[in-house]
C-alpha cells in the first residue's frame, strides 16, 4: 500500500456506506457500496479497541461524513473488504 494510505468510509444512510482507499487525495481504488456493519466488523476485528472506538465516533458522527482509518495493517482490511485497485493501463 502506498505510504499514506487510508481507508474512507462514509455512511450513505444508516445501513449503508462507501468505502475507498485513498492517498494524498486520490483514490487508490474504486468506491465500494456495502452494509455500514460489515465495515464496522471488519475494522473493529483487525484494530485494537482503542482504535476502533476512534473511528467509530468519526464514522457515526453524521450521515455524510468521512471517517479515516491509518493502520499499518491496512493492506489486511482492503482485502477483507475486497478494495483492489483498478488494473494497470499502459
Amino acid at each position: 500500500m502506498k505510504p499514506g494510505s487510508t481507508l474512507n468510509a462514509k455512511q450513505i444512510n444508516h445501513g449503508r456506506s462507501e468505502i475507498w482507499i485513498e492517498a494524498n487525495g486520490t483514490e487508490l481504488t474504486p468506491r465500494r457500496n456495502l452494509a455500514t456493519n460489515e465495515v464496522n466488523n471488519v475494522v473493529r476485528n483487525h484494530c485494537s479497541p482503542e482504535i476502533f472506538d476512534i473511528f467509530y465516533k468519526q464514522y457515526h458522527k453524521v450521515v455524510g461524513a468521512i471517517a479515516q482509518l491509518d493502520v499499518p495493517n491496512l493492506d489486511e482490511i482492503a482485502v477483507e473488504l475486497k478494495l483492489e485497485p483498478p488494473p494497470k493501463t499502459e
